[in-house]
């Protein structure tokens, strides 16, 4: 049997000790669960036992798996990520070493243990369950794997780095490595290289220098805001801070502070603490030996690790806003139904949320759901939106809300974080709805409608909506002088679902309404979600010829396209070629002249792999299917074959089996295979351009899991522009 061997949750590196004794890798302590205790944290255990994959740690955090009379009950091993509860306790486990840094950076303060499991509660399982996507790859620990195999929306996928040969890597060195950093406060301080090169640079003259008649103490002051590589440029363009090198108060200001450059060296913290000033230690030495080149291999791992505790407690420390018992009158609700659903009153779009499963979305699980909060907006009362934002490795989301009314009045919905937040004036025509930029992890931007849809009015975005597919399907969800009622979901630090529904102003009619809501003729260009962005109204995505267009309608399940033929097929005279991956994972759009932008050269995944012909997988070879665009040669019929793994309801799209492209002059290419109909019987469909139209772009999802790469597919057409 192989052993179970999990991962820091904080570092990332295994608690496992290869060589079968004891040290700082295999010493873990645990953020435990329980009903009767709550959540705390354990005591120091030891993880010696990997085929049976137990943690036992004492429930006392000032106890230690070697404790005189400690025998390592099994009523005190706990439940880690995959195992669920085990003995009424579950958790997330980490390395001794990293709780005291995660300590030290809270201290004085207590580690805020309730809003810590939340937050790790929210996060998605590492591939085997064995670890946390924290959004990065653990400082460089971790590779993310090629971006041409994913959409900049999809989280990135993990491999590890191989470590066999070098077994003095620093991620195997004690981070708190005493002796190192003791090593590095008793060296003497050296003085620096010649400054005489600098000191022939011509600054700038005092007329056009707008620093030259500040006092040295003012710049002093105004240098200690900026980072280093900033200052010391600011060095070379103005003489106004030439002093600045020499200063041990600016030196000294790199190591002050929780969010210093040097924070992680937080034993000299307290020279600057006790001294009430400088002290008497050259800080500018001290900055230059603690520079990457120089540091230790167990410094080296804490830095590494310190940044990762950073920002663990940039999500932790958010606040969360409760909303009042009674609200205030602008917000105040009529009876509505208690559970959230995609038909009618709600209409709502969301991460791909665990709570939910499959009813959602069949990609990667990454969100839960833990609170609601639910409050009227009249719009005539409504003056002002701003947005709370959180950054999650690569991607920005919204934490919270504020609602301004005309008297001044402020709400706050879900998180509030520190600084500044952007916010919106709600002004001119009537707020009909959102658009919203919706990612895996829950809703990174929205966008407020107003007006009609002949005259609509778009605010600008809050949040952070690049490279985030985006949906329409909030935009038209209340017409001028009613009130829209908001429902908005979050998991430990960011909103996961938006969902709006009209102020019910008579009776309800009992139960269940039936199918999708509508206004007017919805149509797949409105209620999907769209990647990169949606596409223009001019476009005919041929909705009937895509196998279960309603799949698309709600929950989170995006749609990606591309218009290779350009706008009124302006490209197609260009076309020369079509690679295709075997598995129809992706198309990439050959052209005889430059012309064509990036986004129409592509379809599927984003970057053309330039390896897959050498590939010893025949899956993974292009089809090249030649194509002569400048002698009028266009595609003229597209063909599919849809299968299915299993009759259940929940695979109603299936997957993409059989592809077969048509052109007008009698040429196919046909790309997979029709299998043997199993539970459910295989669909087939096939398209063919109206006459003066052309096919000139494809839509589609995809299933990151799946082989089959892309599951479902559309074709898109538009009258072609007259020569």
């Amino acid at each position: 049997m192989s052993p179970l061997i999990f991962s820091c949750v904080i570092c990332g590196w295994p608690i496992f000790d290869e060589h079968g004794s004891v040290s700082w890798m295999n010493e873990f302590r645990g953020l435990c669960s329980t009903w009767q205790r709550g959540v705390y944290v354990s005591g120091v255990g030891l993880y010696s036992d990997p085929q049976s994959a137990a943690f036992i740690a004492p429930p006392d955090p000032e106890g230690r798996w070697d404790d005189p009379g400690y025998t390592s009950p099994r009523r005190d091993r706990l439940g880690v990520l995959a195992y669920g509860e085990l003995h009424g306790k579950r958790g997330f486990v980490f390395h001794d070493a990293c709780w005291s840094l995660v300590k030290q950076l809270y201290h004085p303060a207590p580690v805020p243990l309730q809003r810590l499991l939340q937050v790790m509660d929210s996060l998605p399982k590492i591939w085997t369950g064995h670890s946390l996507d924290w959004g990065h790859d653990y400082g460089g620990l971790a590779i993310l794997q090629d971006q041409k195999d994913y959409f900049p929306w999809e989280y990135l996928r993990f491999t590890d780095r191989d470590f066999e040969g070098d077994p003095h890597t620093a991620y195997r060195v004690n981070p708190l490595a005493h002796s190192e950093v003791e090593g590095i406060l008793a060296e003497a301080p050296q003085a620096p290289p010649s400054r005489d090169s600098l000191l022939s640079i011509e600054s700038s003259s005092s007329g056009r220098d707008p620093f030259v008649l500040l006092p040295g103490e003012l710049c002093s002051a105004i240098a200690a805001y900026l980072p280093t590589p900033d200052v010391l440029n600011a060095r070379r363009a103005s003489r106004s801070f030439w002093l600045i090198f020499d200063s041990q108060q600016f030196w000294a200001s790199r190591f002050k502070g929780k969010a210093s450059e040097r924070s992680w060296l937080f034993e000299v913290a307290q020279d600057l603490e006790t001294s009430g000033g400088v002290g008497g230690r050259d800080w500018r030495w001290l900055y230059h030996r603690t520079l990457d080149a120089h540091l230790e291999p167990g410094v080296r791992n804490r830095k590494r690790i310190w940044g990762l505790v950073q920002h663990v407690a940039d999500i932790s420390t958010l606040s969360w806003n409760e909303l009042p018992v009674v609200l205030p009158i602008p917000w105040q609700t009529s009876s509505l139904p208690e559970n959230i659903s995609p038909k009618r009153p709600w209409i709502s779009a969301a991460g791909s949320i665990r709570a939910w499963g499959h009813k959602f979305s069949k990609l990667q699980q990454a969100c839960a759901r833990f609170k609601l909060q639910r409050v009227a907006m009249r719009m005539d009362v409504i003056t002002q939106i701003a947005a709370s934002t959180v950054r999650f490795g690569g991607c920005v989301y919204i934490a919270g809300l504020s609602l301004t009314a005309a008297n001044g009045e402020v709400l706050q919905l879900g998180y509030k974080a520190g600084g500044r937040e952007p916010s919106l004036q709600l002004q001119g025509a009537a707020l009909t709805g959102f658009n919203l930029a919706v990612g895996l992890g829950g809703i990174q931007a929205l966008q407020c409608v107003s007006g009609s849809d002949t005259e609509r009015q778009l605010s600008a975005w809050l949040g952070s909506p690049h490279n985030v597919p985006r949906t329409e399907r909030l935009r038209r969800v209340i017409t001028s002088g009613q009130t829209m009622v908001l429902e908005v979901g979050f998991d430990g630090f960011r909103m996961v679902s938006f969902a709006l529904c009209r102020q019910p102003t008579g009776p309800q009619p009992k139960g269940p309404p039936k199918g999708p809501r509508t206004d007017g003729d919805e149509i797949l260009r409105d209620t999907a979600i769209w990647y990169p962005h949606l596409p223009p109204p001019d476009l005919d995505l041929n909705e009937d010829f895509l196998v279960a267009p309603d799949v698309y309608r709600s929950g989170f399940r995006p749609l990606f396209w591309t218009r290779f033929g350009g706008p009124g097929g302006i490209y197609l005279a260009n076309l020369v070629k079509i690679n295709i991956t075997h598995v129809v994972s992706r198309m990439d759009f050959i052209f005889n002249r430059p012309g064509a932008p990036t986004d129409c050269r592509t379809f599927g995944r984003i970057h053309i792999d330039n390896s897959a012909e050498e590939s010893e997988d025949e899956d993974d070879k292009p089809i090249e299917f030649p194509i002569d665009g400048p002698g009028g040669e266009v595609i003229h019929k597209i063909e599919i074959c849809q299968a299915f793994f299993t009759a259940d309801w929940i695979d109603r799209e299936g997957y993409l089996a059989l592809l077969k492209i048509h052109t007008n002059r009698g040429r196919t290419c046909e790309i997979g295979k029709k299998p043997k109909a199993g539970k459910k019987p295989n669909v087939e469909k096939e398209f063919v351009a109206a006459p003066g139209t052309a096919i000139t772009g494809f839509y589609g999802a995809r299933e990151i899991h799946l082989r089959s790469g892309i599951t479902s597919f559309g074709v898109i057409t538009e009258p072609l522009l007259k020569a």
